[in-house]
């Protein structure tokens, strides 16, 4: 993989960063693709919020279960998102 490459390929590195971490490789390539390109760097905090949301929800509450309540400041990143996604379209590339 070059250090400059397209949308797609960067997309599949941006869903792995929010899970796994990266190689000093692919973290350069996704930070050189990141300057560059608006809509990949929309998608990315999108999906930092996302995978931060779905750790907390999966994580257990005080009764042993999933906790499935949203605290106020994810619940505001999240309208938020939605509305960007409602004005924009989803993100392209």
């Amino acid at each position: 993989m070059s250090a400059l490459f397209n949308c797609n390929e960067a997309t599949l590195l941006i869903e792995k960063r929010a899970e796994l971490p990266l190689s000093p490789t692919e973290r350069a390539s996704v930070w050189a693709h990141l300057s560059m390109c608006v809509l990949c760097r929309r998608y990315a905090r999108q999906t930092q919020v996302v995978a931060r949301l779905a750790r907390r929800l999966g994580q257990p509450d005080a009764t042993g279960g999933p906790d499935e309540t949203l605290s106020p400041e994810l619940a505001q990143q999240l309208d938020q998102l939605i509305r960007q996604a409602g004005h924009s379209g989803p993100a392209a590339g």
